[in-house]
C-alpha cells in the first residue's frame, strides 16, 4: 500500500477509534501516522513519503517566513521618506528541471513582495527577476537560490546540496 494512503488509512481508524469522525481527530490521526510511518519508514518502505512530507513542510516553514519578513521589509521602504528602492532585474541560474518545479519556484518568488517572476531564458536555465529593495544582484539571487534549494530538496533533484548553481548549457 503507498504510504500516502496508508498514513490516510491510519488516520481513518484513529478517528474511528475516538468515536468522532471529525476535521480534529483525522488530523490528529494523520499526525500519529506520519509518526508511525517515520519512525518505521524503513520497514514500511515510507522514506521518500516522510522526505517528501517533510521537506514540503519545510518549504512552507521557509516560504511563510520570507513572506513575513518581506512584507515588513516593503512596509519600511513605504513608510520612509526617501526610500532606496535598488529597482534590480538579475538573470538566476538555476538547477530545477521540469515543468512543476520551475512553475512553483516562479510563482513563489513573485508572491514574495518586492520581487516579481520575469520569465525564463530560452533554454528554461535563468529565471530572470525583478527586485526591489535588494542591496545588490548577488542578494536577489541568494533569495530566490535559497528557495529553489529547498524546492530541489522537495522534488529529489540533483544538486540539491550544491552551494553554486551550476553554469547553464550552451
Amino acid at each position: 500500500m503507498r504510504s500516502a494512503g496508508f498514513n490516510l488509512l491510519l488516520a481513518l481508524v484513529w478517528a474511528l477509534f475516538l468515536g468522532e469522525v471529525s476535521l480534529r481527530s483525522l488530523a490528529l490521526g494523520f499526525l500519529i501516522g506520519f509518526v508511525i510511518l517515520a519512525l518505521f519508514r524503513r520497514a514500511l518502505g515510507a522514506t521518500p513519503y516522510v522526505r517528501s512530507v517533510l521537506g514540503a513542510l519545510a518549504l512552507t516553514g521557509y516560504f511563510l517566513w520570507e513572506l513575513v519578513r518581506a512584507n515588513l521589509h516593503m512596509a519600511l521602504l513605504a513608510l520612509r521618506a526617501h526610500p532606496r528602492l535598488n529597482p534590480l532585474i538579475v538573470g538566476v541560474p538555476l538547477r530545477l528541471e521540469g515543468d512543476v518545479p520551475l512553475t512553483l519556484l516562479a510563482s513563489l518568488t513573485g508572491l514574495l513582495p518586492g520581487t516579481v517572476a520575469l520569465g525564463f531564458s530560452p533554454d528554461r536555465r535563468v529565471l530572470y527577476v525583478h527586485a526591489l529593495g535588494m542591496d545588490d544582484a548577488r542578494a536577489a539571487r541568494a533569495s530566490v537560490l535559497a528557495v529553489e534549494r529547498r524546492l530541489l530538496r522537495l522534488t529529489g533533484g540533483s544538486g540539491a546540496e550544491e552551494a553554486t548553481p551550476r553554469p547553464p548549457r550552451r
